[in-house]
């Protein structure tokens, strides 16, 4: 077996911190990386409470996380960003989002970003820029989030509670044309780069009402292209949601034995389901047909287009089908966070315990059955939760494979399959969920990010791909 390409995802405050020739020998030397990815943005430390924390506090479930890699001799650090380059201003003329503003620190650090994409380049190494695909001004997660009227919407037209995504409607006009500006920039400002990575591009399921959006009226003309009126979908969902909190759904018949046989079930006894499902992955489908035009447009047809999704089988609830993604983008990553699954599991478990009076030990059982996020085991709900940094992941190394092999037979042959495996947590567990995705045969695996991956866990990581090479 070959052993696949190595990605490290840096962000641009290591670089300026680090130094591009120290971060680089490093991929290169300890994890054998082949690929790197950035982002259009630079750093600066900002006084405590002031800008948002790094590393990010996901909801406040993340708060306790630490980065394993120093950043400005700290291991926690509260920052401020800004553009990477000028923006030009004529891209955005009467555009109500605006580009991430470029100031005395894009003007000192800012260079920085091309200068790495070119010395990456020199290696020999592929390199990627990373933006959100729905959260302008896109950049990064923590900075950003939807104008009013912008918000992904509930069945009865509000946007629901907290969420840990910002993400804007993926109909929404405003964004479409804020990224087709914003896409161009980039492009011209950072020809060297092979592609784009466009994180979430879908409907991010990490709350239970996230999966019953989307209603926002934006949508609608997709909604009508496929035969959905908008407000009768909206009318039924919201019935599927007053037996959920009834719990009338108990005099339904509905299979719990593993996920197909749940969905059959649950789609026979609420067929309005199924329309939802597929208007939202129309609308996820029309969203990445717009980037890829877009970028096409800007590069010239010259720069790849790599979309990030949620793993199998969340995929089919945030939209995102890989085959129709597969017809669009040229790389599709799945993204193996797992110490957000625990977040995710906890909070469907919350909900189910609300709204149907479901006993939360008997929803962890089959949240982990139906979603493999977790082994099928018995588990207290109350001892579900984020993982601290020095604490085992509970997912299973064969269900992470899994995931990659399900993801890679619904991808079309001709699209390079990444999967996204993730370095928060103890050494050892980090080099047994990367060597878990390794098995699976991806075509590369990239981890995220840089500032958890310790010289000792770069080290790790690179020895499994020596490991998988030696057996070739």
């Amino acid at each position: 077996m070959t052993a696949p390409l190595l990605g490290v995802t840096v962000m641009p405050e290591y670089i300026q911190s680090e130094g591009i020739s120290p971060v680089l020998d490093r991929l290169q030397g300890l994890a054998r990386a082949g690929s790197v990815t950035t982002s259009p943005y630079v750093a600066a430390e900002a006084a405590p409470g002031q800008g948002e924390r790094e590393p990010p506090g996901d909801a406040g479930k993340g708060s306790g996380r630490l980065l394993d890699r120093p950043l400005w001799g700290k291991r926690e650090v509260w920052m401020e960003t800004a553009s990477s380059f000028r923006p030009d201003p004529t891209l955005y003329r009467d555009l109500e989002y605006r580009p991430p503003e470029a100031n005395a620190l894009t003007d000192a650090s800012g260079s920085l970003v091309g200068a790495f994409l070119d010395e990456a380049v020199a290696r020999g190494m592929e390199t990627w820029l990373q933006v959100q695909a729905a959260i302008p001004p896109g950049h990064r997660v923590q900075f950003g989030g939807p104008l009013p009227g912008d918000e992904p919407l509930l069945p009865n037209g509000t946007p629901g509670g907290p969420r840990v995504d910002r993400n804007v409607s993926l109909g929404s006009r405003r964004l479409r044309d804020y990224m087709r500006a914003f896409i161009s920039d980039i492009c011209r400002n950072y020809p060297q780069a092979d592609g784009i990575k466009f994180d979430w591009p879908e409907y991010p399921v990490y709350t239970f009402e996230s999966l019953f959006f989307d209603f926002n009226p934006s949508i609608a003309p997709i909604g009508r292209a496929v035969g959905t009126d908008l407000a009768t979908l909206a009318r039924g969902t919201s019935e599927v949601l007053h037996d959920l909190g009834s719990a009338a759904i108990r005099q339904k018949r509905i299979a719990l034995d593993n996920l197909d046989t749940f969905l059959a079930s649950l789609i026979d006894s609420y067929p309005v389901l199924a329309e939802l499902l597929a208007l939202k992955a129309a609308v996820v489908e029309d969203y990445a047909r717009f980037l890829r035009e877009t970028l096409d447009a800007a590069s010239d047809g010259r720069k790849r287009m790599f979309l990030q999704s949620f793993p199998p089988p969340l995929n089919r609830a945030t939209g995102l089908d890989f085959a129709r993604a597969g017809a669009v983008a040229d790389v599709v990553g799945v993204k193996l966070y797992t110490m957000h699954w625990p977040l995710i599991e906890a909070g469907y478990i919350a909900a189910l315990q609300s709204r149907a009076d479901i006993a939360p030990d008997s929803a962890a059982r089959v949240i982990s059955r139906l979603l493999a996020l977790s082994p099928d085991v018995e588990r207290r709900a109350g001892a579900i939760r984020y993982p601290e940094p020095d604490e085992v992941h509970p997912a299973a190394s064969a269900d992470l494979a899994a995931k990659i092999v399900d993801a890679r037979n619904e991808l079309p042959a001709t699209v390079e399959l990444v999967a996204i495996s993730h370095g928060y947590g103890p050494v050892a567990d980090v080099a047994r969920r990367a060597r878990a995705v390794i098995d699976a045969r991806p075509d590369a695996v990239h981890v995220n990010r840089y500032c958890y991956l310790s010289d000792e866990k770069l080290r790790a990581i690179g020895n499994e791909l020596d490991v998988v090479g030696e057996g070739a």
